[in-house]
């Protein structure tokens, strides 16, 4: 059986309602889990798309709690 590989312009219809930057970070990781994995691939595409997400805010939680600083700074 011959492995699909998502791509930016073809990836599973669950992944549609993502930001493209968490897009691809959840294809990139889907793609991985089907090549190392012996998964499922409605279970990968699942799991890419919560790690994906997970990531994505973690790595906006800095930026937020920075703007929120700067915002009560400037009400003060």
């Amino acid at each position: 059986m011959r492995l699909m590989n998502w791509t930016p312009t073809h990836f599973p219809a669950p992944m549609r309602s993502l930001s493209p930057s968490t897009r691809a970070k959840a294809i990139e990781i889907a793609n991985a889990l089907m090549a190392r994995e012996n998964m499922d691939r409605q279970e990968a595409i699942q799991l890419s798309i919560i790690e994906a997400r997970r990531q994505a805010k973690a790595q906006l939680a800095p930026e937020v709690s920075m703007l929120s600083s700067t915002f009560s700074l400037q009400q003060a």
